[in-house]
């Protein structure tokens, strides 16, 4: 079940009922989409391997918001394609029926300890996932780890003409010290694992959102997409289906243990969000 402790209460689980039993365009359409891209990126694992075998770092760039901190922009295969991954059933492909035993449970903070806000769902990562997810969460490690080795290549050939190369001679990094990685995947308290997805956010323009679009079914959620768009408390939870990009990997510094060091981030973001079952808001 999908709850947001929110003032209003919002049960679309009719609508996701009826948009699986019907067979409309739109609904069609989507699903292909869906079968389409994830077909071509990690339909199987020589598939999945070929793609991530062509991952790089299109370019690095500041932060337009602070120079001080900067980017590495991913792409793949010849930096046509953006790096995108999600559950699958790979021997029947992908349909709307499919989409509840492909999600995960997530779950979302609206505002932190600090009341600044949080754009990222978070799953515990269990022995309960089922096999198409736990076949996406090696995927997802995969992923981590190619990051790690293209990362620490990239330090290893660094020139003068590189914008971080300030930055690591400052902090005395090397190809193997000095540096730490943040993950899709990262350990929280007692070692437990936890995925880290992100939304983008942004505020109403009239009454079209630039943002992550969130659906159920084949239905647009005003209400969800109003609820994240704002500055409020809440508190998100339910089944989601990830069909996620990996964009870029965030480039800042960072004191660890009283020893600076320089972080990489990186950001996992929902192409959309595709809730599953049932959200309320209460």
């Amino acid at each position: 079940m999908i709850r947001s402790l929110y003032k209003k209460d919002f049960d679309i689980y009719n609508k996701f009922e009826s948009s699986i039993n019907s067979s409309n365009k739109s609904s069609n359409s989507r699903i292909d989409y869906y079968h389409r891209i994830l077909s071509s990126s990690c339909s199987t694992d020589v598939i999945f391997q070929s793609m991530i075998s062509t991952m790089n770092f299109r370019e690095v760039v500041p932060l337009t918001k602070n120079n001080n901190m900067f980017r590495f922009d991913i792409k793949c295969f010849n930096n046509t394609n953006n790096l995108i991954l999600g559950p699958l059933k790979i021997s029947s492909g992908i349909t709307l029926m499919d989409l509840p035993s492909l999600s995960i449970p997530m779950s979302h903070y609206h505002l932190n300890k600090n009341n600044f806000v949080q754009i990222n769902f978070i799953h515990r990562i269990s022995d309960n996932e089922t096999e198409p997810m736990k076949k996406f969460i090696e995927f997802i490690r995969f992923i981590d780890s190619r990051m790690q080795i293209l990362i620490s290549d990239y330090i290893k050939h660094i020139n003068g003409s590189s914008p971080i190369y300030n930055m690591l001679k400052k902090n005395n990094v090397t190809f193997n010290q000095n540096w730490i990685y943040t993950g899709i995947v990262n350990k929280g308290n007692n070692n437990t694992e936890y995925i880290n997805i992100r939304y983008f956010r942004d505020s109403f323009k009239g009454k079209k959102k630039n943002g992550t679009n969130v659906y159920c079914g084949d239905d647009y959620l005003y209400e969800m997409s109003d609820l994240l768009s704002r500055d409020t408390f809440c508190y998100i939870n339910g089944n989601i289906f990830p069909l996620i990009k990996v964009n870029y990997i965030i480039i800042n510094e960072r004191t660890v243990n009283n020893i600076p060091m320089v972080n990489f981030t990186c950001k996992a973001y929902f192409v959309r969000y595709k809730l599953t079952n049932k959200f309320r808001s209460l």
